[in-house]
Parts: C-alpha cells; structure tokens; sequence
C-alpha cells in the first residue's frame, strides 16, 4: 500500500511537471509601428565611403521595412542636399519638415547615415621564446537612423547599429618570415551592408515568446 501510494505520488508530480513545462509561442508586435503612417519618406543613406554604398543601403533598408510590415508605404525622396535645396534648407529643422511633408504627402522622414572607421591591424603571438602570431587587419562599420515627423519636427525614433569584417590576416615568424595572407571578402564594406541593416530595422519585426 506503502508503495502504491509513493507510485502514485510519483506519477502525480510528473503529470504537474510536463503540463508547466509546456509552452506556447505568443506573437509580441513590433516595438515600432509603421501602420499608423498614411505615407513615411526614405532619404537616401549617406557615408564616408562611396554612393554605390549609399545606393545599396537605402535599397537593403527598404527591402526590410517592406518585408517587416507589409502594406507600409514609403516615398522615395532621393539624396540629401537635393531634398533640402527643394524646400530651400540646408538642414531638417522644423520647418522643412513641414515643407518637406506638405510638398510630398509623407508624414514622417526616415534619415540614415553609414560610417566606416580606418582599418585596424592587430597582432597576436602565439609563441612568446620565438616571436610568432598573426597579424589581422579589421575594419569596423556604424549604422544609425532617425524617424523624423514632418507635422512637428519632432524625433519619433532612432537607431544604431555595428559590425566588424576582417580585410586580411597573415603569419608572421621570425624563423620563416611572412607567410601568405588570408584575405576576406573583396569589398567587406559592402559585404557588411546586410547585416548592419537587419540588425538596425530589428524594431520593426515582430516576434514571439514562450509562455505556459
């Protein structure tokens, strides 16, 4: 009887432990909703590197707004300085956000900028009795942007994000000298883009979560 009961017991905590350990995914909205905007304007990216760059990021940017909230309607209003000579401003102040929306019907601005920092070599021995390693060149990219609402001027929200590619990395030794150099992707500026963009338009994308 003993025995039947301790059994029973048994059974009893390990039909409590499976209906807590089981889950559900729960849907979690975006933190950034793009649906109440009749329209939002795309500025061209700007960077310290190349327009082809800059041409490629506005585009990866866009792909993910779209492909994160369907439905959303983005206006294309082309580079900076030719934007704010069209309303007569050299900066997005106030005002020319209002003008900027009146003479383009979008409701809020989205503006973007990428930097590339110099590369940066660095060494690591692997022998401290004879002075051996590799030697790594690296290069650092920073994303960020700016949700700008053209009726008040006001920052609605903003982002940033990072990333490091290595462009080479070779051996050195004192007893062999250099040996050949590992070379990373042919343009890692560009190879970059995708990853800084997606990690930048995160806020965007909705999500889920396990709950009992």
């Amino acid at each position: 009887m003993r025995l039947f009961t301790r059994f029973a017991l048994l059974l009893s905590l390990a039909a409590l432990w499976g209906c807590a350990s089981q889950t559900v995914p729960v849907a979690v909205p975006p933190r950034v909703d793009l649906q109440g905007y009749r329209a939002l304007g795309l500025v061209d990216f700007e960077s310290n590197y190349n327009p082809s760059i800059n041409t490629r990021t506005t585009r990866e940017f866009e792909s993910h707004v779209r492909a994160a909230q369907p439905g959303t309607r983005i206006v294309d209003l082309g580079g900076r300085e030719s934007l704010l000579a069209a309303v007569g401003s050299r900066e997005f102040d106030a005002l020319a956000l209002r003008k900027i929306g009146q003479r383009y019907g979008v409701d809020a601005i989205f503006v973007g900028y990428l930097s590339y920092s110099e590369p940066k070599t660095e060494a690591k021995t692997t022998d401290v009795a004879q002075p051996e390693g590799d030697v790594q060149a690296e290069l650092r990219g920073d994303i960020s942007f700016e949700l700008m609402e053209t009726r008040t001027g006001t920052s609605l929200w903003s982002s940033s994000a990072s990333a490091r590619r290595p462009i080479d990395r070779m051996n050195v030794s004192v007893a062999a000298g250099m040996n050949g150099a590992m070379r990373g992707p042919s343009n890692p500026r560009e190879a970059m883009v995708p990853s800084l963009v997606y990690d930048l338009t995160d806020d965007f994308r909705s999500s889920s979560v396990a709950r009992r």
